[in-house]
């Protein structure tokens, strides 16, 4: 029995997936790891402009699922642009949503500093002046810094900032803002993100993986800083965990600390470690696919077959059926080796 795909579309408070069904061309999610916003894009059929145009800043939440087994949420925004086009062809309109608001105060730059204050507090206070909430994952919350500035920088800017010194993951989604560490398969809160399978021959419609690359593949990464009491440079070292590396990745500027150092140098760890494979797979609808959750690839082949890290995904519904595409990182498990050399 074939599958139905079905979604949910809510405009301004108000559902209008009825009225939608039979105009709708194509609904599409992206959600990428290191973003600081979500997108959603919905194409309808405006012929004879019977289609309403909404309003821009509009909050919008789109649900996706399957007929039987439930829908769930993958966007919440706002309509950020509404466009209309026209040929002989025919006429559409496209609207564009974000999960931030960018007329919002979180793009406003500020500029003050904190002493003495943990990444959460700082990261609390400066998005409270931006109007929005924030969760920061407990790996990060008590990390404390002697000294935090924004000069002339927005919250966007500070939380993406944060999240490369520390290794994380900063994005906005409606009024709340998210730091979440990087490769952790975690949310904020600790708990395990969803593992997703991309199986040949079941769930899996296609797949263009590298499971190993050449340059980018680092043994460990070096951040050196000054100890002022020895009176001497010193270097603070982490393991990538990438199979096959070999070479150090040295950070490019001194941190302040040893405690900086440090955290520069898991970061820097974590995202060689993320870019040591790369690849795509296109899936059965899957809403449960999140960024910084893994897939479990299999069938396919020796050397491809493994987990990998989920980088971004994007749900796409049309009267075709409901897809989801993964961009993939960080490999593991059998991903990149082939036992059949072994006999």
């Amino acid at each position: 029995m074939t599958k139905r795909a079905v979604f949910e579309v809510i405009i301004g408070g108000e559902d209008i997936s009825a009225v939608l069904a039979p105009l709708l061309i194509s609904l599409n999610v992206s959600d990428k790891a290191g973003s600081s916003s979500d997108t959603a894009s919905i194409v309808i059929d405006d012929t004879d402009g019977r289609a309403l145009m909404p309003t821009v800043k509009a909050p919008v939440t789109i649900k996706l699922g399957w007929e039987g087994e439930g829908i769930g949420t993958v966007f919440d925004g706002t309509v950020d642009e509404v466009r209309a086009t026209g040929s002989r062809s025919g006429r559409t309109i496209s609207v564009s949503a974000k999960g931030m608001d960018t007329r919002d105060k979180a793009k406003q730059r500020q500029r003050r500093h904190f002493d003495d204050k943990t990444i959460e507090e700082a990261m609390q206070a400066a998005a409270e002046t931006a109007g929005i909430s924030v969760k920061v994952d407990q790996a990060f919350a008590s990390i404390s810094r002697p000294y935090m500035a924004l000069d002339d920088e927005s919250f966007v800017a500070f939380g993406e900032r944060i999240a490369r010194e520390v290794g994380g993951t900063f994005k906005i989604v409606g009024k709340t803002a998210i730091l979440a560490k990087r490769n952790g398969g975690t949310n904020p809160s600790g708990q395990a993100l969803p593992v997703v399978s991309a199986i040949w021959g079941e769930n899996l419609h296609s797949y263009d993986i590298a499971p190993l690359l050449g340059r980018p593949v680092e043994k460990e990464t070096a951040t050196r800083w000054y100890d002022p009491k020895a009176a001497e440079w010193k270097v603070q070292k982490a393991e990538t965990g990438t199979e096959g590396g070999v070479t150090t990745k040295v950070a490019l500027y001194p941190e302040a600390d040893e405690d900086r150092a440090n955290e520069q140098a898991g970061s820097d760890a974590a995202e060689a470690d993320r870019r040591s494979g790369e690849g795509s797979v296109t899936i059965e609808g899957n809403i449960g696919a999140q960024p910084e959750g893994e897939c479990m690839v299999s069938g396919c082949r020796p050397g491809v077959d493994g987990t990998y890290r989920i980088d971004g995904v994007s749900h796409t519904y049309s009267r075709g059926g409901f897809i989801t595409s993964l961009d993939l990182g960080q490999p593991k498990g059998g991903a990149g080796k082939d036992s059949r050399r072994e006999t």
